[in-house]
């Protein structure tokens, strides 16, 4: 095995380095290199003789605008001594070059009413394309050169210039360095200029190095080094982990070797939730299908946690850092701290808390007291801390006894009261009848009433929370000390390899740090699939869990190294959303397939252009018990989700946002009567949304920014994306686009993210070409289009239903706006006695807004009550038809998840004590009456 794995893997490696390119800038000065900000004078950021210079304040907000709009899309950098000249391109074309030879990611930031740039030295960034250019050497032999070793990483000092001089006499003795040593003074671009138009286009092996500075918005491209080198290591090792090996071949694992042991959460969970949370335990591989807005990164969390709990460690890693600090940020939450989560990646904002906790906790006298400070708890010996974890585990499990107890009480009550509603709802005449009915009676008053025991399960549900939260904080500061007592040295050689910026050096270091004990200090890693080789060693088995989010947009190769680190593996992740984009050829990946001969290996696991990580997962799949779909959705109103639920779903998503008097209006459809241009944009549409956006904006004008509507703006195609966000930068503010976290985008740009409000433009029209409709008509596009919204969604169309295809999307889409979204029934005559007694105590107080039988979450309510916007649902028991049945507590928690309160009414309590049960009803529908 250990053979054919590695040419799988040296297969993925060539795989994904055929089909990523990093970023390779040519020419700063071309014009697709924004927003452009030229540095004369004496260079001061890389000098480090300032943090920040001021910057223009009209320059600065255009940069700060366009940065807001295309986050995910586009980056700031700051590229610095240039390589001029004229070169080949592979079309044969002669072109410019002005290439900065290292770049710099940079940042704005806004101090009262000055601007200022600082940048991120610590991610230093060589352009290898240009060296590979300038070298003519495509196998990158010479980047093995110590040379290289010796180039400045973070600031670049004048003492530094001697190494690139040392270099490039060395490789490239036809490039011009003289004008390096006017460095720190940077030369202006009219200089440069002036020196390119001297290089003759003839002579296109004559280039010249010029100290200068340029600020750029460029297109973002992938960190491909690291993966690359990670999958080089994996591909000559015989030890592979346990996931790894699952994931490509049939391996049998054993379950009894590891018994799920449940640990203390701080959060509620559903079934499908808690299945998630024992395979994650137990199987080498688990997989969450997240359907959008069904709790994924809530259940993540969970799963993370329970893992702490027992003491075990977790690394959790996506594509991007937006899905990374969702997931950090629900994980702080639930703990109430935000130091037990560590957020690697190259921000500064990233790694100073990090840096700062270290630091503190490796030079602090007393510990105990600082990391009781941090964790907002009060002062307590050690002697103390260890009592109070005692004695709230005590509390805890005793709690968790008495709420089993008060389940099977309430369980065994709805069951008497089933039984006397059969008999208190009928005549009841005769000797034998009146007894009955006086036992019951007599019963009735001994009985705790099944409301108190609602009542005294969710008291007891939320203290136990509070409980299991407070514990989990005493017990990781309990493990800190610990590992401070024990283990200081490690955590002190672990700081100093972090600070580290060459990687050679940074994995010798790493070598001498015990990671048992850095992961027991610091238990939830958090990290873009990129950037984990920055923070983590190269370990077979590391984590206890890794935890790889957004699957589905993950190719196989970059997985692989993170695979390697764990030995169980949760990907989540959803079949229906966006893939990975790749442009591989097949004819590209047939050459690899027989350079490693693997023209047996199964041909879907091979297929690296249209299989995601997340395929490969669900067809290693052994058994049912390791998959589970998320299946409650917490995100949009059900007009929103409904098309989606329906075409997607098969109608399996519960709809926890459903609500019968706010719904209507959710979706909105507006037809135009645009045209979509040669280029692809449709100037009627773009016109309509931004009047809309104004309107919102004003509206919302006097309103805090918490207060807001957020607004995204979706259109399945880029011509019609850049013509909204270029009107919007010239239509909003820079306050106006913060305020309201206005975002315009495609699908791919959206998927993971959510708005309040999404206006989607669909730009084509009746004589669009029917490529253009064909790409709407994409499964995973389309449902990620339409399922972005949380309260309200425009869908502005130029395009009429019956000029689509009776098989497309958006026909079916158009369909519904002729039809009412919330279908509420119609109220017939009951003949249920007490649901009519019920209704007319709820008209006698005033209350006009209820519905009966209302379906939320899949859960019919016999009364939904709404008071003061607050919705409130009244289960009747015991009074036999159709509103007889209680839910069961389980149920009561679902829809207390789903934001409704539910008061059990039982029909014996109505009969026998109806002045309590009046009081304790009116009670729970006016709490602060």
């Amino acid at each position: 095995m250990p053979d054919s794995i590695n040419h799988l893997i040296q297969y993925f490696h060539d795989c994904y380095q055929a089909d990523n390119r990093e970023l390779i800038i040519y020419n700063f000065l071309d014009a697709k290199i924004e927003n452009k900000v030229y540095f004369e004078g004496k260079e001061d950021l890389l000098t480090d003789n300032h943090p920040i210079v001021p910057i223009d304040s009209v320059k600065a907000l255009a940069i700060l605008k366009k940065m807001q709009i295309y986050q995910k899309e586009k980056e700031l950098l700051y590229g610095t001594f240039f390589i001029c000249g004229n070169y080949t391109d592979f079309k044969g074309d002669v072109k410019t070059l002005c290439a900065p030879l290292f770049y710099y990611p940079a940042e704005i930031t806004q101090k009262e009413e000055f601007f200022y740039l600082s940048i991120n030295t610590s991610e230093r960034r060589l352009n290898y394309p240009i060296i590979t250019l300038l070298s003519q050497d495509s196998c990158g032999d010479i980047l093995n050169d110590p040379l290289f070793e010796e180039l400045p990483k973070d600031f670049i000092r004048f003492e530094h210039i001697e190494s690139i001089v040392r270099l490039f006499k060395k490789y490239f003795a036809n490039v011009n360095i003289e004008n390096i040593y006017s460095y720190p003074e940077n030369t202006s671009v009219s200089s440069i200029k002036k020196n390119i138009a001297k290089l003759s286009k003839e002579k296109q092996d004559e280039f010249i190095l010029l100290p200068s500075s340029i600020l750029g918005i460029v297109e973002k491209s992938s960190n491909t080094r690291g993966v690359l080198n990670e999958l080089n290591d994996l591909a000559s090792q015989s030890n592979h982990s346990l996931p790894l090996r699952s994931l490509f071949f049939d391996v049998a694992f054993n379950k009894k070797i590891r018994k799920y042991k449940k640990g203390n959460l701080p959060m509620i969970l559903s079934e499908a939730q808690q299945a998630i949370l024992q395979s994650s335990a137990i199987n080498p591989i688990t997989l969450i299908v997240g359907p959008p807005g069904t709790g994924k990164t809530y259940t993540i969390s969970a799963v993370a946690l329970e893992h702490m709990s027992r003491g075990e460690s977790v690394l959790i890693a996506s594509r991007t850092d937006e899905a990374v600090d969702v997931i950090a940020s629900k994980i702080n939450e639930q703990l109430g701290i935000d130091k037990a989560v560590v957020r690697t990646g190259k921000k500064r904002s990233y790694s100073t808390p990090l840096n700062q906790f270290m630091r503190s906790l490796l030079t602090r006298a007393r510990k105990l007291s600082f990391l009781l400070k941090e964790f907002d708890l009060p002062n307590m010996s050690r002697n103390e801390l260890v009592q109070k974890i005692d004695a709230l585990s005590s509390a805890i499990h005793s709690r968790a006894k008495l709420i089993k107890k008060l389940e099977a009480s309430f369980a065994k009550e709805v069951d008497h009261e089933l039984q006397w509603g059969e008999h208190l709802s009928k005549e009841k005449t005769g000797t034998w009848n009146k007894i009955k009915t006086k036992y019951i009676d007599i019963r009735n008053q001994i009985q705790v009433p099944i409301w108190k025991y609602s009542q005294q399960l969710k008291q007891n549900d939320e203290a136990q929370i509070k409980e299991v939260q407070l514990l989990i904080r005493l017990k990781y500061i309990f493990q800190i000390l610990e590992v401070m007592d024990t283990d200081w040295k490690n955590i002190q050689r672990f700081n100093e390899a972090l600070k580290m910026g060459n990687d050679t050096a940074k994995i010798a270091k790493f070598s001498e740090v015990k990671f048992e004990a850095v992961l027991k200090a610091f238990p939830i890693w958090l990290t873009k699939l990129s950037e984990v080789k920055d923070a983590l060693p190269f370990e077979c088995e590391l984590f206890d869990v890794v935890i790889i989010d957004e699957a589905t947009q993950c190719d196989i190769a970059s997985c692989l190294p993170l695979i390697q680190r764990a030995k169980r593996v949760v990907f989540a992740g959803d079949p229906n959303q966006l893939r990975h984009v790749s442009f591989l050829s097949k004819g590209i990946q047939s050459i690899f397939q027989s350079k490693y001969e693997l023209q047996t290996t199964d041909s879907s696991i091979l297929n690296y252009r249209d299989k995601s990580i997340l395929d490969v997962v669900i067809s290693s799949l052994q058994s049912g018990d390791q998959v589970a779909m998320l299946d409650e959705h917490f995100r949009s109103l059900a007009p929103i989700i409904a098309f989606s639920n329906e075409h997607f779903y098969d109608s399996q998503l519960k709809i926890m946002t459903s609500r019968p008097d706010e719904t209507e209006d959710a979706l909105c459809f507006k037809e135009n009567h645009g045209r979509r241009d040669k280029k692809g944009a449709n100037e009627n549409e773009a016109n309509t949304i931004l009047k809309a956006v104004r309107e919102t904006v004003e509206i919302e004008k006097e309103l805090q920014q918490d207060l807001c509507s957020s607004i995204g703006i979706l259109s399945p195609f880029r011509a019609q994306v850049d013509k909204l966000a270029k009107q919007l930068l010239e239509q909003f503010e820079m306050n106006e686009i913060e305020k309201h976290k206005i975002r315009v985008g495609t699908a791919y740009s959206f998927q993971g993210e959510e708005r309040d409000i999404m206006h989607l433009s669909f730009a084509i029209d009746g004589n669009s070409h029917h490529s253009a409709i064909n790409h709407i008509n994409k499964d995973d596009v389309f449902n990620v289009a339409i399922t972005r919204a949380r309260n309200k969604q425009y869908i502005h169309h130029s395009i009429l239903k019956n000029e689509l295809k009776t098989d497309s999307l958006l026909r079916s889409y158009l369909s519904k706006s002729n039809i009412k979204e919330v279908q509420l029934k119609q109220e017939k005559t009951s003949h249920d006695q007490f649901l009519n007694e019920v209704k007319e105590i709820l008209k006698n107080w005033d209350i006009r807004n209820y519905w009966v039988a209302y379906s939320i979450a899949g859960l019919k309510i016999d009364l939904l009550v709404k008071y003061k916007d607050q919705y409130l649902g009244v289960d009747l028991v015991g009074y036999p038809g159709e509103y007889a049945n209680v839910f069961g507590i389980e149920r009561y928690r679902i829809l207390n998840r789903a934001g409704i309160s539910v008061f059990p009414l039982p029909y014996s309590d109505w009969i026998f004590d109806k002045k309590e049960s009046l009081k304790v009803l009116k009670e729970f529908l006016f709490p602060n009456s």
